[in-house]
């Protein structure tokens, strides 16, 4: 029988290193996304997720409840995320060739399954499209998106990680799809 994320936790305080290792394989894919879906680049997104889980070991004694420990590192992972934002953006106003350099970056590897580049794509030019002043996903909508059909969590893991309700959790699914639905409709009708 599988341990809960609040036994791994409290294996990991009393020194067992294997537990977290248990929780990295259990998260990492969840953390993934969510750097991913900030940078846009796989490598910085890989970095970020390595910078999240050693926050987290080292903070580990921090977290008040064990059971909560996917959405306390989904937390991390939203610091984390924003840190790199800010540093970006200081880069950016220092380096007006920031955009062209980052856009010679960019490198993707082969994904198992087109559809998911697709998805990742689109909930991508979601967040582009906010940025220039359009509706866009929320960040819950985003990560909703990301654990369920990204990382094919059940709704059950998806919702825990969120911080939400089961009808909560669809809800926010719902909207989400619909969204990006007419987000890819528009694109359609652009081309």
């Amino acid at each position: 029988m599988a341990s809960t994320d609040g036994t791994l936790v409290l294996g990991v305080r009393n020194g067992d290193r294997s537990a977290f290792a248990e929780l990295y394989d259990r998260r990492a894919r969840l953390i993934r996304a969510i750097c991913y879906d900030t940078t846009h680049d796989i490598h910085a997104a890989a970095d970020l997720t390595q910078e999240v889980f050693l926050r987290a070991y080292q903070n580990l004694g921090k977290l008040h409840d064990p059971q909560q420990f996917a959405r306390w590192l989904v937390g991390i992972a939203r610091q984390v995320c924003r840190e790199w934002r800010r540093k970006q953006t200081r880069e950016q106003r220092r380096l007006q060739t920031f955009a062209a350099l980052r856009a010679g970056e960019s490198a993707r590897c082969d994904p198992p399954d087109s559809r998911l580049w697709e998805l990742r794509d689109a909930i991508a030019g979601l967040t582009e499209a906010e940025q220039r002043g359009m509706p866009s996903l929320t960040e819950k909508q985003r990560l909703a998106l990301h654990a369920y059909y990204l990382q094919g969590q059940s709704v059950e893991e998806a919702r825990t990680v969120l911080g939400l309700s089961r009808s909560g959790f669809y809800r926010v699914l719902s909207s989400a799809v619909a969204r990006l639905r007419r987000m890819l409709n528009r694109q359609e009708v652009r081309r």
